[in-house]
């Protein structure tokens, strides 16, 4: 799951000569919010959005002397999960990717979602189970037993944030025959002494 798979390759960029002018009117008729700044070459040279184009009083000024530099971008082979943090941590609807410095594509909040549900097989025929496995076991590893005996098929498989004893687990399953049975047993199994780490 990289964000080559998952880029809008032909980003809408401006030329750094371009006038705010001409810019404004381009945002407002096609609804951008932001805009990126290219040299022709492909280099990104920054940004501009709607609200920090208001206050620019001169129409005919080149964007480039008010644009943004660009303080965080991906490459085509960053994970999904990269490019999901850093748009969460910074409040991003939008990473421009890059090779070198320059632009090769965008991605958006909404190709990073659907590239991690894809992932992780969210939209696919199955049953979601939640298990919770004992910190420092082989807790997993007896749940596939389990699974495996049941002739149970993994679609995907996340974790959730650890506490001091236990972690979550959920996992996307398929060819679930008896899920009662499977159930009882996944319990039996987990409820059997860890053994300890190597």
């Amino acid at each position: 799951m990289n964000v080559g798979r998952h880029m809008q390759r032909d980003a809408v960029t401006a030329l750094p000569s371009a006038t705010v002018g001409t810019i404004r009117r381009v945002m407002e008729e096609h609804g951008f919010g932001l805009l990126l700044i290219a040299s022709e070459d492909g280099c990104l040279r920054g940004f501009v959005t709607r609200a920090s184009l208001r206050g620019v009083a001169d129409d005919e000024v080149a964007v480039e002397t008010v644009s943004h530099p660009v303080r965080f971008a991906v490459q085509p082979t960053d994970t999904l999960e990269k490019a999901a943090l850093i748009m969460l941590d910074n409040r991003l609807v939008l990473l421009p990717v890059v090779e070198g410095d320059r632009l090769v594509g965008v991605i958006t909040q909404s190709e990073v979602l659907r590239g991690l549900a894809d992932g992780l097989g969210i939209g696919l025929v199955g049953t979601r189970m939640e298990i919770k496995l004992r910190k420092d076991s082989d807790d997993l590893f007896r749940a596939f037993d389990v699974l495996r005996e049941h002739g149970v098929h993994v679609v995907s498989m996340a974790s959730r944030r650890e506490n001091e004893t236990h972690r979550d687990v959920v996992l996307r399953l398929q060819g679930i025959a008896d899920p009662e049975a499977l159930r009882l047993a996944l319990e039996a199994r987990l409820r059997e002494d860890p053994e300890p780490p190597a």
